[in-house]
Parts: structure tokens; sequence; C-alpha cells
């Protein structure tokens, strides 16, 4: 979460935790209670659509951070089919303008997108102004000049940049200085000269325009920026998607920590942001706006800031994540036009968000920030969050419906299964966040799609937990693992069982085959 920084808010978050280490002894001291059945009831009959893939929706930290590592990074998540649809950069203005001799230098960002470019189909690019605004004052106008000429820079040498995110988290970055109202002001400089650019450059793959990427989804803020946005009468404006990040709800960024919202984390229970796309339609229908504009949760995660579960020892809280985001990423894609992005490959301090292990050496645990760069950091290895993303993306392509008869408030057995010409996969999780419920687990796959139903089929598994597919358990075993390979007879329906420990990830692979052993 990058708008977070501040030790007073990074203070709040801490104290605020429900569920820090002190619990999390007390639960370890009790004994685990008795495994439930679950059953996972599979229709591949019933389709629903393409299945939107989040893994392929991803952010690279900051291009000054992790610079040793990243030639490997993306040759690695190449490798293991993450490579993206879109990937989110940063570009900050102040860097790269310079207001004493007006003059512009790309030397920080230039191999930074290009790398980035090599790894993904199409970037979203935030194109941050927030010093400018908040602490050297400009005015609209002031910045217009500014992101014209960057964005048309970069444009021109990264034709992969697809979209151009105005503002990071302005409800927290920007709020002592502007008016939710206000923002608008500086949003339609941004459409107006993406607007411009596409006339001059003619792009194969014009620019697109969003935002306003706000801390949460921020009614406030939203509605009066809608309201703006329904009130320009210009026939060219744009709103080409809306960004908003979820981590949890805050209060804004005034410096008055005691308002409405507190500060509440969606880990307890990820399913309270199953309505947040809803709002949103309805805020846009309201004021006679298409529902159809696509949301992109450009940040999302169950640890914002410098938040955790266990303070002293962060290797649980890996494995939380590793089951915690892709349960909330499972309430916004129940929503059509939604797609929840991954935060982030290697952050710059909080090792929670990083998808590859960047605190670890040899399995022990090392303290490093991203301005370090070490070179002797390893690379190639998953975290557990890692490794949910790249079982994320052996889920084929068509998915189709699912349902867990144990998942309650957003805790407990989640399901996604899907089919293509291929095969079938079906995932299952058992996010449990700090409790400690397990679950027998019955995957009823019903009848299989046609191309499985008269060949004979290899049933490969893939597991995450504790131990399995975890660095922390095993640094030897630390990407995902392939756990068992087996022979199925041909047929038509197919169920099987697997046992789910907390925060375990299994994935079911049917693929026509005799040979299993390959």
């Amino acid at each position: 979460m990058q708008g977070i920084r501040d030790i007073a808010v990074a203070s709040a978050i801490i104290m605020a935790l429900g569920s820090g280490h002190p619990a999390s002894a007390q639960q370890a001291a009790a004994p685990d209670p008795a495994p439930e059945k679950a059953t996972v009831h599979v229709d591949f009959n019933q389709s629903r659509g393409d299945f939107a893939h989040p893994e392929r929706y991803n952010n690279f930290t900051r291009w000054d951070r992790w610079m040793p590592q990243r030639d490997a990074d993306i040759r690695f998540l190449n490798e293991q089919k993450l490579h993206g649809e879109i990937y989110k950069v940063w570009v900050d203005a102040e860097r790269i303008h310079d207001p004493d001799t007006d003059s512009y230098d790309y030397s920080g960002v230039d191999e930074y997108l290009a790398d980035a470019s090599l790894m993904s189909d199409a970037l979203l690019m935030v194109m941050d102004t927030r010093v400018s605004v908040r602490d050297m004052g400009r005015s609209p106008e002031q910045i217009r000049p500014i992101i014209r000429r960057i964005m048309t820079d970069l444009k021109q040498r990264y034709p992969r940049i697809r979209y151009i995110e105005a503002f990071n988290e302005p409800d927290h970055n920007l709020a002592r200085s502007i008016t939710p109202s206000e923002l608008y002001d500086y949003y339609k400089v941004y459409y107006e000269e993406v607007n411009a650019i596409n006339r001059t450059l003619q792009p194969q793959v014009p620019l697109e325009v969003g935002g306003p990427a706000f801390m949460q989804y921020n009614e406030t803020w939203m509605n009066a920026f809608l309201d703006r946005y329904a009130a320009d009468s210009s026939p060219d404006k744009r709103l080409d998607f809306i960004s908003w990040h979820a981590y949890g709800e805050f209060p804004e960024g005034t410096g008055d920590s005691n308002g409405p919202r507190a500060y509440h984390f969606y880990k307890g229970n990820p399913s309270e942001v199953a309505g947040q796309r809803t709002l949103l339609n309805q805020a846009l229908a309201d004021r006679g706006l298409t529902t159809d504009i696509p949301a992109f949760l450009t940040e999302t995660g169950i640890y914002p800031g410098p938040s955790y579960d266990h303070k002293d020892d962060a290797r649980p809280d890996y494995l939380i994540g590793a089951a915690g985001v892709p349960a909330l990423h499972y309430w916004f894609l129940e929503t059509p036009n939604t797609y929840p992005f991954n935060w982030v490959v290697r952050h710059s301090s909080e090792e929670r968000k990083d998808q590859l292990i960047t605190r670890g050496r040899n399995g022990e645990h090392v303290a490093v920030k991203g301005n370090e760069n070490p070179e002797d950091l390893p690379t190639n290895i998953f975290t557990p969050y890692g490794n949910a993303m790249a079982m994320m993306a052996r889920l084929k392509r068509e998915r189709v419906v699912s349902q867990s008869d144990a998942l309650k408030d957003g805790i407990g057995i989640y399901s996604i299964a899907t089919k293509d010409q291929y095969g079938a996969a079906v995932m299952v999780w058992n996010y449990q966040h700090v409790g400690r419920q397990a679950y027998d687990v019955t995957i009823d796959m019903g009848d299989l799609p046609a191309n499985l139903s008269d060949t004979p089929i290899c049933q490969r598994m893939y597991r995450i937990d504790d131990q399995i597919s975890n660095y922390w358990g095993n640094p030897d075993t630390a990407n995902l693992q392939q756990v068992s390979a087996t022979a199925v007879a041909p047929g038509n329906r197919h169920r099987t069982s697997v046992q789910m420990t907390p925060n375990a990830l299994q994935l079911v692979v049917l693929e026509p085959g005799t040979d299993c052993a390959g």
C-alpha cells in the first residue's frame, strides 16, 4: 500500500491489529479442532464465461528497487506462465522533470519500462503528480505541460503503455491539499492530454485513462468525482476505467484517525468486498453513466502498510497471505468487468507482500529494504503467495460453476473450477486467517467435460501448505510442488478427496493421457 507511509499512520495501523502475536500465541497453545467434512460440487455443464485469471494482473515496485534481481525475475515469471495481461508500473513526474531547468531525464525509468514491457501485454502507468500538487502547490494548468511531455515521450518509447492511472491514493496523499470535488480539475487535464497525445501520435494501441486509484472504495471521494464527471459537458471527456485499492477501510489522509472507518482490515472476512462493484454500478446509474466501465483494483492485499498477524515471526503470515489474497480476489471475480491486481513482485520493505523470496538466504530470514539492492539475494524462488499465483496460472480458460458447502463470512473452503479443450482444473483452498479449522474435502466433479469422458486421464495434484511449496518449510521445495499424479480410468463421473489444513491450497488438473510419470 503506497499511500500509508507516515509514522503516525503506520503506528495506528499496527495498534489497530485485532489478531497480533499475543492472540496467535494463545491459539498455538490450544489443541487444533478435529477436521470437518466439506464438499465442493462442480458442474462442468454450467459455464460462467472466460476466467479472468487474476494472476495476470500484477504490480512492479518502483524503478530503483531490486534492480540487480530484475532481469532474472522477468525471465522466471515469464517461464512460470505469469506473463501479464496488465502490469502496473510507476512514474513520478518530479523524478523526471527538473523545474529549475525545465528539463526531463528518463535515465531512471528507461530500463525499468523496457524490462516491464518484456513481461506484460500492456502496462498501466501511474502518472504520479502528488509531489507537484501536495508539496509544490501546482495548479491543474501547471501540471499540464509536465504530464503531456512525460506521457508523450514514454508512449513513443514504450508502446505497451496502454493505461494511464491518474493519481495514487489521492484520498490519502492529497486530502490536506484539495477537496474531493477539486480532484476532478486535475483529472480533466489528464484526459485532455491523453486525447491530444492519441491525436498526435496515432499509436497502434491508443492510450486510455482512468483512476482515481483511491486507497479504498471511498464513497465520499468517489461520489464527488463522479458528480463532476457527469456534469462535465465536454464531448471528449473520458473515463476508461475506475480504480481503487482493496486492503480495508481507513480514515482519509487529513490526520483525523477517528473517523467512521477507523482501521478495519478485510483479512477477517474477505467477502466484505463483494458489494463494492454494486455500489459503483449504483453510483454510475444514478448519474446516467454507463455501468459497463471496467473496475481495476490496482492494489489488493490482506496486509496493508506495515501490518501483520504474527509480529515477531512473519513466516506464518506468508501462508495466510497465500490463501487470503485469492480469497479476496474470489469475491471481486464474482462481479463482471472487475479486475483485481496482485501487489507486488517484490516490496521495498514489507515482506508479507512479496511474490518472490526477498527476505531469505539459505532458508534463513534476512532484513533488507529495497534501496539496499544486495546482489546476493535469491532469485527464481516463489513465496507461498507467488506459488498461489503460479497455481492459478494452471487453471483453464473457461470458468464453470463450483460451489462449496463450507464457506461462511469469507472463511472456509473456496473453489474455482475451469475447463478448456485440453482438460479441466479445480482449485480449492482453506482460508482460515488465524483460525485452525482443517477440512476433509470431497471434490465432486459430476459429469466430466466431453473431451475427458471417454479417454484415459492423468490427474495431477499441486499443493501449498506450511511445509509444501513453502520456502519457510523447506527451501529445497520452495516452488510449486506436484504432490501426486494418478491415472484415472475413462468414465463420466469423477470425484476426489483432499485434506485441507489451515490456509492450504490444492489444485487438481485433469488432462487426457496414459503416462502420468512425465
